[in-house]
């Protein structure tokens, strides 16, 4: 909301409050009170007396309505206007991508027990990417920032698609058809390098982007 604009509301607000005071010292001295003390609206009944009150009450509720547009209208133009930033967070972060070394170990756990869930480990890879979110921590997301987003994304997502269709295509294919645990094997691995993938070069070529390197 602009000074002025502001200012103009505070003016008609004090003078709403002037003639709201104005109209209940009319009210107990001219008209009984009317409208100042508690009405039963089914037993009222108009009087020519009722009409300022009335009018002021009107106009107050005008104000009301006005003040509350304003506001709503000042909230989001704020919103529009603020400057907006990537998230903060620290280069070191990054270094919770060597967890996908864990992956691993799921070679060990299947021989021994049959057991696959560690190979989803191998996720934890992307994680190095936010080495390079953090090198951008606090950045100021302007209009270059933003199609320099959208382009690593693009270019990201269709990388993914289209290892993920080589992946399915390959077990279309009949890989490891005549071993099914295998199968799974390999597409748990594949997946969660693919999304690992995604989310490291998501973050790396946004900051190559921006950086200019």
């Amino acid at each position: 909301m602009s000074k002025r604009k502001l200012r103009a509301t505070v003016i008609m607000g004090i003078g709403m409050v002037i003639l709201i005071i104005i109209g209940v010292v009319y009210s107990l001295l001219f008209n009984d009170g009317r409208w100042v003390y508690e009405t039963n609206l089914s037993e009222y009944v108009f009087i020519p007396k009722d009409i300022p009150m009335l009018v002021i009450g009107a106009l107050a509720a005008i104000y009301v309505i006005y003040l509350v547009i304003s506001i709503v209208q000042a909230a989001i133009q704020k919103k529009q206007t603020d400057k907006r930033y990537s998230r903060r967070i620290s280069p070191l972060l990054g270094f919770a991508g060597f967890f996908g070394f864990a992956g691993f170990a799921g070679f060990w756990t299947y021989t021994e027990s049959k057991i696959i869930f560690p190979f989803i480990f191998f996720i934890f890879f992307g994680f190095f990417g936010f080495f390079f979110e953090g090198k951008m921590s606090n950045t100021l997301e302007d209009e270059l920032y933003m199609e320099n987003k959208k382009r690593a994304e693009l270019k990201v997502y269709k990388t993914g698609f289209q290892l993920l269709f080589i992946t399915i295509w390959l077990v279309g294919m009949g890989l490891f058809s005549q071993y099914v645990e295998w199968c799974a094997i390999f597409m748990l691995i594949s997946i969660s390098l693919i999304y690992a993938l995604v989310l490291f070069l998501s973050n790396y070529l946004l900051y190559r982007y921006e950086k200019g390197e």
